[in-house]
């Protein structure tokens, strides 16, 4: 008689892998992000892929309990080795101390090397920081001999010449070319970046005569044009420079295509020309990837390299060849002559020593973690707050939008706050005040501080993508929703008839939804308004704002008198801003019996602060309880013996 087998469960905490990315509105770089996620999940074992987690990471961040908490660090790519620009001589420093302390073993993909000076500080410290022992491989997309004869003072560390990972496009987003396509796209970059980059006689004229040039020239050969940008504000002002400096700003519709926000966008632009002529460094990566010829206006050696990489050097241009019909004349060529091919040996240089570093150190962290015994993870749905309904990509906040607040719920946000302001007209809209910065992220000129009409905010879109939300809509799409979730409404600083109006709507908003009252808070700055949103007889509980200490003794205002003033008004609720914060004030909490919301943090190591002194909700735009739950929920394997 055969035995039945015997089933065992064991637990291991997940192989987190933290994927470092440079996080800005140049969408060159989240392409970079986007395709090493993509060459990462390539990587990963077939049968353990549930074992592995990737979180995405700004750079910048210094979010040292993220660090510490991971069990590879992998750089997704870009121009990280150098010290001139962008601080990344900090950054990546500041990483690789954490992860040496840790002995979390790290990982650079596909990185750019621009320059060493052994006379600079900057540069020495970043040298020094490269040769750490944690550092297991650098593949670079360029200057690979600088970084091999003078960053590099060990033979530890694996070198490998790559191209970017960027090649990978098609593959990532699913995107092709239109082949049908007779439309030439003209990549702008900020008119400063030349001379930033001592090329001083490109000025601001100049690439104004030579951007018209160029256009006058593909129109005599019979071409459509449009300008456009990677995504960058400054980059998308100067293309509307341009424009002007023709006197064709009344064409922008057709001859300006719209400032992307999502990398998909850009893809999908880039996709949809015949050629380019671009400054970006990945408008023509993005191009080649597709099959779309390029020719690049170089204004950083990177590009060079990038030129020589894939066999077409005469298609990047350097400053003494900028001159319209040579520049248009180099993109005939290569239209003529079509793109070379990426070859599938390339492509496996990024590939092969990617997975060799998660397959080796993934399976050393998994075995090792074995024999901890592992907390149950914090609840954070009951302790993160979706911000202004909740930040995208890492890159846009405080938008109140449907597509922040339908991704908040998504994630897993039980609690979300949403900033509502009166229009012109007397209607309830989802927006962060009425300033400059809110009419920038609308795409209108502010005229002055007044508000919007209904309907002129309603037709807005935040920054040309995401659409607009009003109170209503608000209220029908949470009325869909069910269990235990809450929702914090902040009014700002309203005037007096203002806030009277803003309590009017509110009222009619929640009328026949009395069991709102368990899932609304309101959120108030001054007495007068505690005052008049309980006169108003509001289905909401109020949360009492408490300014940080500097504001508090300006304005002679003790955590006491706060403390009496919330328990004599039944108020529970205690908002603050992050500057509040300290052992005080939370001390002061626990003793009045408060409940408190935090005002924001998006760094995993604030939030654990908070957590310790007592704050029972803390308000975030990018992190989400998903995420954290996933980074610190436990695999499993099933073994049968």
């Amino acid at each position: 008689m055969f035995k039945r087998p015997y089933r065992k469960i064991i637990y291991r905490k997940k192989v987190k892998i933290l994927l470092v990315q440079i996080v800005n509105r140049n969408l060159g770089d989240q392409v970079i992000a986007d395709s090493a996620q993509y060459l990462i999940r390539q990587a990963l074992p077939r049968l353990g892929e549930q074992h592995y987690v990737v979180q995405h990471y700004d750079i910048q961040s210094a979010d040292e309990e993220m660090i510490r908490s991971s069990d590879l660090i992998i750089f997704d790519g870009g121009g990280l080795v150098k010290y001139r620009q962008e601080d990344f001589h900090t950054y990546v420093p500041d990483i690789l101390d954490c992860a040496k302390e840790c002995g979390i073993p790290v990982y650079f993909n596909c990185v750019g090397v621009e320059g060493y000076d052994a006379q600079d500080a900057r540069c020495l410290r970043l040298a020094q920081t490269l040769n750490y022992d944690c550092v297991k491989a650098i593949t670079v997309r360029d200057d690979l001999e600088t970084l091999r004869r003078d960053y590099l003072k060990t033979d530890g560390i694996l070198t490998a010449p790559v191209l970017d990972p960027a090649i990978f496009t098609p593959q990532v987003y699913g995107i092709q070319k239109d082949a049908q396509s007779e439309v030439i796209g003209l990549g702008v970059v900020r008119h400063r970046i030349f001379e930033d980059y001592g090329i001083a006689q490109v000025t601001r004229e100049f690439q104004l005569a030579m951007w018209q040039g160029i256009a006058a020239e593909l129109e005599a050969r019979g071409y459509k044009w449009k300008l456009y940008v990677n995504g960058l504000r400054s980059d998308y002002d100067f293309a509307l420079e341009i424009l002007q400096h023709m006197g064709r700003e009344s064409e922008a519709s057709t001859l300006l295509a719209p400032r992307p926000t999502e990398s998909r966008e850009l893809v999908s632009l880039t996709a949809s020309f015949a050629g380019v002529i671009a400054c970006r460094m990945h408008a023509n990566i993005i191009a080649y990837a597709l099959g779309i010829p390029s020719v690049g206006l170089v204004w950083n050696d990177k590009m060079v390299f990038w030129g020589e990489r894939i066999g077409c050097p005469e298609r990047f241009l350097t400053s003494s060849q900028f001159e319209p019909k040579r520049i248009v004349q180099s993109l005939m060529e290569a239209m003529a002559s079509g793109v070379p091919p990426c070859p599938q040996a390339w492509k496996k240089s990024i590939q092969k020593p990617l997975r060799a570093f998660i397959r080796r150190y993934g399976a050393a962290a998994w075995k090792k973690s074995r024999p901890q015994q592992l907390k149950k993870p914090a609840d954070w749905s009951g302790r993160l707050v979706a911000a202004a309904l909740g930040g995208l990509q890492l890159r846009y906040a405080n938008m109140n939008t449907p597509e922040g607040l339908e991704q908040s719920l998504a994630q897993g946000f039980r609690i979300l706050e949403a900033d509502i302001r009166l229009t012109s007209d007397g209607q309830l809209v989802c927006v962060n005040g009425w300033s400059k910065a809110a009419f920038e992220k609308l795409g209108c000129e502010q005229r002055s501080a007044d508000a919007l009409d209904h309907a002129a905010f309603m037709s807005c879109k935040m920054y040309g993508r995401y659409a607009t939300m009003d109170a209503k809509q608000l209220f029908t799409r949470m009325d869909q929703e069910t269990g235990d979730w809450k929702l914090i409404l902040d009014i700002g600083k309203p005037k007096k008839e203002v806030l009277a109006e803003m309590l009017a709507q509110l009222c009619i908003l929640c009328s026949g939804r009395r069991q709102l009252e368990e899932h609304l808070l309101i959120r108030v700055q001054s007495k007068y308004d505690v005052e008049a949103v309980q006169a108003a007889k509001l289905p909401m509980q109020v949360m009492y704002y408490a300014a940080p200490k500097q504001v508090r003794e300006e304005k002679n205002v003790t955590l006491e008198s706060i403390g009496k003033y919330c328990k004599k008004q039944g108020i529970q609720w205690v908002s603050m801003p992050r500057e509040a914060l300290d052992e005080e004030v939370a001390a002061f909490l626990k003793k009045q019996k408060l409940k408190s919301c935090l005002f924001s943090y998006n760094r995993y190591t604030d939030v654990l602060q908070a957590v310790q002194l007592g704050i029972d909700w803390i308000a975030t735009s990018y992190l989400s309880p998903a995420e954290l739950a996933d980074w610190y929920e436990s695999g499993y394997t099933i073994v049968i013996r």
